[in-house]
């Protein structure tokens, strides 16, 4: 009798542990099921309210396996329950970002009324607007107001787009530091799945875009290039680290290495289109003086046509009037290069070696050359210090003589 009962006691203990097993290996799957159709649900959102609905089944399925938490930390392995649901709610936040709308803008333009129309994260929208607005800058202050309200909102937009791709290409350059050296067929598809789930190609690539057209609309001042110039550097650091491991992933794809080289081409397009607009308004400085430099696009070509301006100006001393001369040495000098090229410009033209310290002083021991050839005023200076000394010290012997008579006279 007892050895029955301890049998039907061993069966029901592993009748119920089976049942159990079954029951967290139920939830499990019901778990991973739900989850994966979650970010399916999220690579194929088709607009924002989309991702709004999404956003809600997500929190929907976290409260409802909440109570599961311990179960999953073990079966998610290598994730658990928390880094299951960031990743997800992460990969939400960009999908959202991909539909990210501006409010409806409106301005007054004059007789004429524009309707901004929203906006999506492409800001081509906006752009258009800002290029209409250029055109009619001219006409009311209005237009002027509206003009600045959409360029700081669109370099706000950017922005904002560039540290969303900032941090899906860390995240993923994280990863793939942390992976073997080699990656299997297994391995390769898993990166792959995030790379396409993440559009990181698209996102990418529109940011190189959104930054150019952003140039092509605003004027930029030195400070903004500097700012877009360190960014351009410390995105195309990272897209180097990352390009090369994305390009060995997608080694059998050759669409996918058709737009990794076009990803490249785009940092250089961009890091191009910068230098250019570095360049252009530092010519335009000289060409709203009236200054006739020939225009330059590199250290040594402003170095060298600085140089070779400043060698005509002086062979034609003496050709020219000596005011005419004068008016030329000190606008260029005192007009334009040592109160805006040397302070503002240079800095920012050294820091990105796109001029050398050489390159500068080649040119203002030029200028220094040149303004003793149109006005040596050291050597007059030196003439007149001298005469004023002689003078001085003629008075002042003359007045020592003068003060000595009257004691000769009193002692004879």
């Amino acid at each position: 009798m007892k050895t029955r009962m301890l049998i039907v006691s061993l069966l029901t203990l592993f009748f119920f542990s089976n049942f159990y097993a079954q029951s967290d290996y139920e939830k499990t799957q019901n778990f991973k099921t739900r989850y994966t159709q979650m970010a399916d649900a999220i690579k194929n959102a088709a607009s924002l309210d989309e991702c709004e609905a999404i956003g809600i089944n997500i929190a929907k399925l976290k409260e409802d396996f909440i109570l599961d938490k311990s179960l999953l930390d073990k079966t998610l392995y290598p994730d658990n329950f928390e880094s299951s649901f960031l990743k997800i709610e992460s990969a939400l936040v960009v999908r959202k970002g991909d539909f990210t709308q501006i409010v409806q803008l409106t301005s007054e333009v004059g007789t004429l009324k524009t309707q901004v129309t929203e906006l999506s994260q492409k800001n081509q929208d906006l752009i258009g607007q800002i290029r209409q607005l250029n055109l009619k800058v001219d006409k009311d202050a209005a237009t002027i107001a509206s003009l600045q309200n959409l360029i700081t909102q669109l370099k706000n937009n950017i922005q904002q787009r560039d540290l969303l791709v900032r941090d899906i290409v860390d995240s993923l350059l994280t990863e793939f530091v942390n992976a073997p050296s080699t990656l299997n067929d297994a391995e390769k598809q898993n990166f792959i799945s995030k790379i396409d789930s993440r559009n990181l190609f698209y996102n990418i690539e529109r940011t190189i875009s959104d930054n150019i057209q952003f140039m092509r609309v605003t004027q930029l001042m030195p400070e903004d290039l500097s700012e877009m110039k360190n960014q351009y550097k410390d995105f195309n650091k990272v897209w180097k680290q990352i390009g090369p491991k994305i390009a060995e992933v997608y080694l059998s794809k050759r669409d996918k290495a058709v737009e990794i080289a076009n990803i490249d081409n785009m940092f250089n397009d961009w890091n191009q289109r910068i230098n250019e607009e570095i360049w252009t308004q530092v010519n335009k400085l000289f060409r709203e003086k009236q200054v006739s430099l020939l225009q330059f696009n590199s250290g040594d070509q402003f170095t060298n046509n600085t140089v070779s301006f400043i060698d005509d100006e002086m062979k034609n001393l003496g050709v020219k009037s000596s005011v005419e001369s004068e008016r030329v040495f000190y606008t260029f000098s005192d007009s334009v290069y040592f109160p805006k090229v040397e302070p503002t410009w240079i800095p920012i033209l050294i820091e990105n070696n796109m001029m050398t310290q050489a390159n500068k002083d080649t040119i203002e021991s030029r200028i220094a050359m040149w303004k003793e050839k149109v006005s040596p005023a050291s050597v007059f200076n030196w003439y007149y210090v001298a005469l004023i000394a002689i003078i001085v010290l003629l008075l002042g012997a003359y007045y020592m003589k003068g003060r000595k008579k009257p004691k000769v006279a009193a002692a004879e």
